[in-house]
């Protein structure tokens, strides 16, 4: 057992953090409910899953709502899978409907409050904890990569202004979901540069497939021997990482992307603490 960034590998499988701990999080406050519950307290169970989905589409809204532009339809807020949450919106949320629920039943005054308030605990407690333990901000490595087209770029050159560096392969779905909206972002954005290196694949396979999908993507570098991603440690595709302009790593993104996910990305590196 492993964990990984933002993510807990366990063997080939790959789970992130995040519904994880707010399981667990679940889990405690529904046996601190029914201890309550034994000792002649109200039943709080029933409400604290509607609770919990409550918080969590009030976190998904304000961030939908503070990324609007980036989300057209109905079917690309419903689509969580970028990670798009904004936590104190939930957290807020949550706390207003438990108080609601407990003043409008009496029963589960004191019950409910003290079960929630078990299992946010443990929520925060283990993402503090996680925080601890996350890996180093790690430099860009000493290696060179051999550019699409010809060339070859020594990557601590890249340093000198926001970067992000998305590791992909053709044959991933998520990433080939992900891809055109990195080109566009790559070819319109000013003040960061989009790097998209290719894990392990040949050059005819890579050109093949962004001429197949009509992208022309502006950096494309190929990483035949998955150097990067052993350097970075990256449990799997797609992995986007936020590199600040002193050529240290600011934050990871396992998994698909969204152009809101991308812009906060980007924007947690410009307010980065030196930037």
């Amino acid at each position: 057992m492993q964990a990984t960034m933002d993510v807990l590998r366990l063997g080939p499988l790959v789970l992130p953090w995040g519904p994880i701990v707010l399981v667990l999080g679940y889990t405690v406050a529904v046996y601190v409910g029914a201890m309550a519950q034994r000792h002649g307290q109200g039943n709080a169970e029933p409400a604290l899953l509607p609770l919990l989905v409550l918080a969590l589409f009030a976190a998904r809204m304000a961030f939908v709502l503070r990324h609007r532009a980036d989300y057209p339809d109905l079917l690309s807020i419903l689509d969580v899978r970028d990670g798009g949450f904004d936590s104190w919106p939930g957290w807020a949320a949550g706390l207003c409907a438990v108080a609601v629920v407990a003043w409008r039943r009496p029963r589960l005054r004191r019950s409910l409050p003290v079960s929630s308030a078990a299992g946010a605990a443990v929520v925060l407690a283990v993402f503090s904890v996680l925080r601890l333990f996350q890996p180093p901000s790690l430099p860009l490595p000493a290696i060179s990569l051999p550019r699409l087209g010809g060339g070859v770029v020594a990557l601590q050159s890249l340093r000198g202004q926001p970067l992000v560096v998305n590791m992909w392969a053709t044959w991933c779905p998520p990433c080939r979901r992900e891809l055109p909206m990195l080109v566009q972002a790559a070819a319109n954005l000013r003040g960061v540069r989009i790097v998209l290196v290719n894990e392990g694949e040949a050059a005819q396979t890579v050109s093949a497939f962004l001429q197949a999908a009509h992208l022309h993507p502006p950096e494309v570098l190929l990483d035949a021997n998955q150097a990067l991603m052993a350097h970075y440690r990256s449990p799997g595709f797609p992995t986007t990482l936020f590199i600040g302009a002193d050529g240290r790593l600011r934050a990871v993104h396992i998994g698909e992307l969204s152009a809101a996910t991308l812009g906060r990305g980007i924007a947690g590196m410009r307010e980065a603490p030196g930037h």
